[in-house]
């Protein structure tokens, strides 16, 4: 792993290697190693939750097995920490994702979903890794813009279950992404804090790659569709 960090400090200037600012960067550099198959994003291996157990399970596991979504709750969280917009910006994001699960259960279709799903990742690293960010309330609109499509994707898992389970599955995701969102808030706040945001930045070039290599694969695969 620390081929990752020494990667990362050959892209821009050298910061100072603090033991937490190791950590941050080596967790969100970890993102790249899990296995592609995760974007199957069934917990129950295509099942629909039949129990409030089953939902609450499978909503818990659902923003982690996903590469594409736990990138995006981690730079919600790292955006949070270093912009004007603050908690808004998660607050946004899982409040839409919330919507968009409601409009996959309703039947209502959001045009090209992957593809936004896929770019939302990239956009999100950019966002990260620039110095100057856009104002809090086109930060606060991109989260709830990518937090619809996300929360899109989710609505396929619970599609077709009964009230408990659903309701059961909507707590679950909407308690994981709070929860990753809050740690890699406070990571980006210690970073501030010790004047290491720099590594954030960082952490944002690693989230660009994620998001560029789900991007390159949606396109190639909509061109060969």
């Amino acid at each position: 792993m620390n081929y990752c960090f020494a990667a990362l400090n050959a892209i821009g200037p050298r910061v100072p290697q603090t033991a937490l600012g190791r950590r941050v960067l080596l967790a969100v550099s970890a993102l790249l190693l899990l296995p592609l198959p995760s974007l199957a994003h069934h917990p129950l291996e295509g099942r629909v939750p039949a129990t409030f157990a089953e939902g609450f399970l499978s909503g818990l596991a659902h923003p982690v097995i996903g590469l594409d979504h736990l990138a995006v709750v981690v730079a919600v969280g790292l955006l949070a920490a270093v912009s004007a917009g603050g908690a808004a910006i998660p607050v946004a994001f899982g409040v839409a994702a919330m919507v968009g699960t409601g409009l996959h259960l309703a039947a209502i279709t959001l045009p090209a979903a992957e593809l936004v799903i896929a770019a939302s990742v990239l956009g999100f690293g950019v966002l990260l890794a620039l110095k100057d960010r856009p104002q809090s309330a086109v930060m606060i609109g991109l989260a709830a813009l990518a937090g619809l499509f996300h929360g899109f994707a989710y609505g396929e898992a619970i599609f077709g279950a009964q009230t408990l389970p659903l309701v059961a599955y909507l707590t679950g995701f909407t308690a994981v992404q709070l929860g990753i969102a809050i740690a890699a808030f406070l990571a980006g706040r210690q970073l501030v804090q010790r004047s290491t945001a720099r590594l954030v930045q960082r952490a944002g070039l690693v989230i660009c790659g994620v998001g560029a290599t789900f991007l390159a694969t949606e396109l190639l695969d909509t061109l060969l569709a």
